[in-house]
């Protein structure tokens, strides 16, 4: 058996800021995890949202892995698991009955999970982190919802480069407008968007989405494109939507939207577990592989706006995105 693990946070400035992590218990089980903020950034502790739910979530799953009571690995007692923590957390923090109330208010994270159960391997995903077997079968559980609201940035950057703006114009405004949403303007918006614009802006996208989403209801569109990303926890956890999507917030997650996979130990060769930073899988199951392809990615499109659209790009010391890989040859 050979494991190659590899995390590097986006600050590249302050790598103790990585909302990524990932677990490595040779012979029980593998996993990586994508902590996510609140949309206003709370911190507790010094530290903030997403940081405390992958590391709360990395804890409890290693504690559940090592319970020989909880071999069979049933995916809702996991999740019970997990949220209890994470509830824990909310409690000792003091906002519990907040975060019960709003989902705004929650921090969460993904997971993605490969547990060795002996004669079978169990891969349980929960939201957006990935899984590659023996290189070439990939699992994602990607709804597109962030592709709509990359959209409303990448309009952003090309009508504000029309229009003449410059790098830090086009990254302020695109920036705006995938967080806040089209739906009205917001001061960061200006001067490079009026009314009229942003109406066009809107359409832009909307259109933009259409083609490579036909199945996706265009009223569910124009909710993401309305409010950005600071209303995507409308569509957490629950199934009304298409663009529904999974998390470990603390609260109930629907099974339908956890990705649970069984395989005989003797089919798999390789194991590859890896986060959402990764916008291109390596060549082979190899971090030099993963690494070469981040850098490909990177050179092509680091702002993140044509081949790889993004709700974000990455700057001088700042990349788009924490990343995290882990890698199992048995």
């Amino acid at each position: 058996m050979k494991i190659e693990a590899f995390s590097e946070g986006k600050n590249l400035d302050d790598p103790e800021a990585n909302e990524d992590q990932f677990l490595v218990l040779p012979g029980i089980g593998y996993a990586v995890f994508d902590g996510s903020t609140d949309i206003v950034g709370h911190v507790y502790d010094g530290r903030r949202g997403g940081w405390l739910a992958s590391h709360i979530a990395m804890q409890a799953v290693a504690d559940f892995l090592l319970d020989a009571a909880e071999r069979e690995l049933r995916p809702e007692r996991l999740i019970d698991h997990v949220s209890a923590a994470i509830r824990a957390s909310y409690a000792r923090h003091n906002i519990l009955e907040i975060a019960r109330a709003d989902p705004a208010r929650r921090f969460g994270t993904t997971l993605t999970l490969a547990a060795d159960l002996g004669e079978t391997f169990r891969f349980v995903l929960i939201g957006d982190s990935g899984l590659r077997l023996d290189g070439a079968e990939v699992f994602v559980n990607d709804t597109w919802l962030d592709l709509v609201t990359a959209s409303l940035r990448v309009e952003a950057y090309r009508m504000v480069g029309e229009a003449g703006g410059g790098a830090e114009d086009r990254a302020r405004v695109g920036r705006a407008c995938a967080f806040y949403g089209a739906a009205q303007l917001h001061p960061d918006m200006r001067p490079w968007l009026d009314e009229t614009k942003r109406q066009l802006l809107y359409e832009r996208s909307l259109a933009w989405c259409r083609t490579p989403l036909p199945a996706i209801p265009e009223a569910d569109m124009r909710l993401v494109l309305d409010a950005g990303i600071s209303g995507q926890a409308q569509f957490a956890n629950n199934t009304a939507s298409p663009l529904s999507y999974a998390v470990l917030d603390g609260f109930e997650i629907p099974l339908p939207l956890v990705q649970v996979i069984d395989r005989p130990r003797m089919a798999i060769r390789t194991i590859e577990l890896f986060t959402d930073g990764y916008f291109k899988p390596g060549a082979k199951p190899a971090l030099d592989d993963w690494e070469a392809a981040f850098a490909e990615v990177e050179r092509v499109d680091p702002e993140k706006i044509t081949r790889y659209p993004s709700v974000k790009g990455s700057a001088v010391r700042m990349n788009t995105d924490d990343r995290t890989v882990v890698i199992v040859r048995l």
